[in-house]
């Protein structure tokens, strides 16, 4: 496997990835969080190929495994046909798979493709009188101030009896009635 310039735990994660483990396996084998190799994959270009490499050896070597067994295959390809026992289900899966396997080329190398697009400074316009008094003026105008509500009266609690004089809680009395206003008070 060729290095890639990578780190030994990079190295050490492709090797497990391409080995089957999991991302949090490969992490705890390397000692990096998951998340880190998932920033290799997403961010680091040589990181990428070595494990596109690494899977497609995989996979060729499993393809050569295979094909060294097609003619075993067939053979029993060929016994679960002549076999009276066999269901026709089970003699049409096997043949599928063995002719899949075999006359499936395998998927090419993965190319990771990269489109750089030089990055422009953003242009800065110059200072100009009116630039400048606007943002003067912008600056300059401050928020009206907060009016403070006051009560004439004390707030009277849910579980206090009522002022109206019933002898009852606020809550049971006058708390969901109508208040009257200020101006229907003044009058």
């Amino acid at each position: 496997m060729l290095d890639h310039a990578l780190t030994p735990q990079q190295l050490q994660v492709v090797s497990a990835l391409s080995e089957g483990a999991n991302m949090t396996d490969a992490a705890a084998q390397a000692g990096v969080h998951r998340n880190t190799i998932a920033n290799w994959r997403r961010n680091y270009l040589p990181f990428g190929e070595a494990l596109a490499h690494a899977q497609y050896d995989k996979a060729m070597l499993f393809r050569e495994k295979a094909e060294d067994l097609v003619d075993l295959a067939f053979a029993a390809i060929e016994a679960i046909i002549t076999d009276p026992k066999a269901t026709p289900a089970t003699r049409l899966k096997a043949a599928m798979f063995i002719v899949e396997m075999t006359s499936t080329p395998p998927a090419p190398k993965k190319q990771v493709m990269l489109d750089v697009v030089p990055v422009q400074p953003p242009a800065v316009e110059p200072a100009t009188e009116m630039h400048n008094e606007v943002h003067k003026v912008a600056q300059s105008e401050l928020p009206a101030p907060v009016q403070t509500i006051r009560r004439e009266h004390p707030k009277v609690g849910r579980n206090e009896i009522c002022p109206c004089g019933s002898g009852l809680k606020f809550k049971r009395c006058c708390l969901n009635k109508p208040q009257p206003t200020v101006a229907a008070q003044a009058a």
